[in-house]
């Protein structure tokens, strides 16, 4: 007995302190886009979505569109017209960026909760306008 308490010491004091306690750093997905919820305009009955897209470099896009996340994949990249753009920091599991484009900026604050979606409270410096928003992932095949 005495001998495996031995072996298990100097086998704990050979392993790194962050394998023992290693928990993966929350981060966001770049193979898909995050898709709010649809919102039904109650004047003309359109139906529309919420995108975020990250990239690997710190750049996030954000566009309000009628389309599916599908829809989305044949132009919203960097390279659109007039792009809503901006720079994400993540700090433990808080995400924080805002985007800007020709209209004005909108500030996201926001929470990572594991892969599959974010939470963020937004404020359109545009309007004034604060809500809060859930924002899913969807994985979109071929993403370029």
């Amino acid at each position: 007995m005495m001998l495996i308490a031995r072996f298990l010491i100097v086998v704990i004091l050979f392993i790194p302190a962050k394998n023992l306690f290693s928990q993966t750093k929350p981060a966001v997905r770049f193979d898909g886009l995050y898709q709010t919820v649809s919102e039904i305009d109650s004047l003309n009955n359109d139906t529309t979505y919420n995108f975020l897209r990250f990239y690997p470099d710190g750049k996030v896009l954000s566009v309000t569109s009628r389309g599916n996340a599908h829809d989305l994949k044949k132009w919203f990249h960097l390279k659109q017209e007039n792009p809503s753009v901006g720079l994400y920091e993540i700090v433990a599991n808080r995400i924080y960026f805002s985007t800007t484009s020709e209209e004005g900026t909108v500030v996201y604050d926001g929470e990572i909760h594991g892969q599959y979606y974010l939470t963020f409270t937004l404020k359109s410096l545009i309007n004034g306008y604060t809500h809060q928003e859930k924002y899913y992932f969807i994985k979109i095949i071929g993403l370029k």
